[in-house]
């Protein structure tokens, strides 16, 4: 599969995974699995999707997005560090 998310808790290990996302009447419709075994839909009704917007303009969430491609350099500069060096 192409275009998968994979959450990872502190340990670098898989929490969930999604596969992908559709529209189904006003839900949205996840399909993935939890910690790597339990194939699921998991569904995002209106209300819980109000919640997550709010979630989502947390200052926490707006820095961490106004900072990804700083990150994301950030992790291309140190592989190539890694990959010189023999890890």
């Amino acid at each position: 599969m192409k275009n998968v998310v994979t959450i990872r808790n502190e340990n670098g290990d898989e929490a969930a995974s999604v596969y992908s996302v559709k529209r189904v009447g006003d839900k949205l419709v996840m399909d993935g699995k939890a910690l790597g075994t339990m194939q699921m839909d998991m569904i995002l009704t209106v209300e819980d999707a109000c919640k997550a917007v709010k979630m989502a303009l947390s200052w926490e969430v707006i820095s961490f997005i106004i900072l990804l491609p700083f990150y994301v350099l950030k992790n291309k500069i140190s592989g190539k560090k890694k990959d010189k060096a023999g890890f």
